[in-house]
């Protein structure tokens, strides 16, 4: 059943209208105003309390339309406001609404250039801010397209990066180490710079798109945090030490059984020397003193 209520907000199921109104103006039913069939429309607001004041401030918006540019001074500005206000209290709660409407209607009159001048600016500005928003959805779009078609591009070369040194090593007699760090530097190139260019779009692309993992690792470092000298698998980052290293751990790492380290040329021990050292760099800081504590 689609209930639609009357301009005097009463409600009537949509074929009662029908059957009541079709042959032209009629009573309603509950206060017996006359109506017609098209004077009904179907409801927003299932209270018909908020319905009748969202249409009162509709009505009145439309012809005290004044700013606060028209008045001398705030405090009149503020007293425009609160005759607005009075009238729209007392249109709701049905007081003196004779009298209100002769008001509505006389300043109607009275100020038919200045309500017609600010209906102009107002629709004036709301295509302005229109197009705005239109242009904005599109730059956003295309800002999208083109961080989307990085990041395949980067993903592509990625691909072609480690089938290329799979087929190197496979064929060539040169010496893996060199292989792997010849590759591991091109590749670092290539992803700089299409970090570079990703770094011309203005607006930002995470709040566009999400959060978004795309598992590229150092992708958020700055660019003067990214070591672009080549990459050297079988330098340690730690400081030297003297460590003799046992024959065999018992290595709870799975990275070695899923070959993924093996093919980027590290070895067991290689490994197994940096978690030692990464394990023991803390132990040789001095503590700090009270006056460094002070100063933290």
């Amino acid at each position: 059943m689609k209930l639609l209520v009357s301009p005097c907000y009463h409600r009537m199921c949509e074929e009662c209208v029908g059957n009541r109104f079709n042959a032209g103006p009629a009573p309603c039913p509950e206060c017996h105003r006359i109506l017609r069939k098209n004077d009904f429309y179907q409801p927003i607001f299932e209270d018909l309390t908020v319905e009748n004041e969202v249409r009162i401030r509709q009505r009145m918006s439309m012809i005290y339309n004044k700013r606060e540019d028209d008045f001398k001074s705030p405090k009149e500005y503020n007293a425009y406001l609160e005759m607005v206000e009075d009238h729209i209290i007392r249109l709701l709660y049905d007081v003196d609404t004779n009298e209100i409407d002769h008001l509505i209607e006389r300043y109607k009159r009275e100020n038919q250039a200045s309500i017609s001048k600010n209906r102009t600016k107002q629709q004036r500005e709301e295509k302005l801010q229109r197009i705005i928003s239109d242009q904005e959805s599109i730059k956003r779009q295309q800002q999208r397209e083109e961080y989307l078609k990085q990041l395949e591009e980067e993903k592509r070369e990625k691909e072609q990066a480690k089938n290329s040194l799979i087929n190197e090593l496979a064929t060539s007699d040169k010496d893996a180490k060199e292989i792997v760090k010849n590759k591991m530097v091109q590749l670092k190139k290539s992803s700089l710079s299409n970090r570079s260019a990703s770094r011309k779009v203005q607006l930002d692309i995470e709040s566009l798109l999400g959060t978004i993992d795309d598992g590229f690792g150092d992708d958020d470092m700055e660019e003067d945090e990214v070591d672009t000298g080549p990459f050297d698998p079988a330098e340690s980052p730690y400081e030297a030490m003297k460590i003799e290293l046992r024959d065999k751990y018992d290595d709870p790492n799975p990275a070695f059984r899923q070959g993924t380290l093996a093919a980027a040329g590290v070895t067991r021990e290689m490994h197994q020397r940096y978690t030692i050292e990464g394990a023991m760099a803390g132990l040789f800081v001095p503590p700090a003193t009270e006056e460094q504590d002070a100063r933290q």
